[in-house]
């Protein structure tokens, strides 16, 4: 074998052995230093008032590194908001759209109505009281997760 023949070929074999030392195997031990690791709570969503619906839904992140909720979705409505209620400084409650929620490190955020919430916007026929429905949220980092959410009355949604 030539010389050069023979260092392209030790050249390719390192590589390919950094390649296979970088994927997780049996002892993979989860995320790495830095990475989110989001836990979903299971979903409720409010029978729907004059066309929209609220979604009940909490994110733990146990991970050391944040994360961003930057989208949710779902085929059963127009689309899904996030909103974060504030009180105004004359006392009016205004309701703001976000493009994004931030998920610290270590901590837990609760989608609840009254502040940070989903909002399900012209949901249709299967977002009905007793009924249920898939949302997908989706992450800056953290791959997407889908929920199935079920349809109860707005004084039955669920707080923790």
């Amino acid at each position: 074998m030539s010389p050069l023949r023979a260092l392209r070929t030790g050249v390719l074999l390192a590589a390919v052995g950094l390649t296979l030392a970088g994927c997780g195997g049996e002892g993979d031990a989860g995320p790495g230093p830095g990475a989110p690791d989001l836990r979903v709570s299971a979903a409720q969503a409010s029978a729907p008032v004059a066309g929209t619906s609220q979604l009940v839904v909490s994110i733990e992140n146990r991970g050391d590194g944040d994360d961003r909720l930057v989208a949710a979705e779902t085929d059963a409505a127009l689309a899904v908001e996030i909103h974060r209620t504030v009180i105004e400084d004359d006392g009016r409650a205004v309701m703001r759209l976000l493009e994004d929620v931030v998920l610290p490190a270590g901590d837990t955020v609760r989608f609840r109505p009254g502040g940070l919430h989903l909002m399900v916007v012209v949901p249709d026929e299967r977002v009905v009281l007793g009924g249920t429905f898939d949302v997908t949220l989706r992450f800056e980092r953290s791959a997407p997760v889908t929920v199935t959410a079920e349809v109860v009355d707005l004084l039955d949604l669920v707080e923790d």
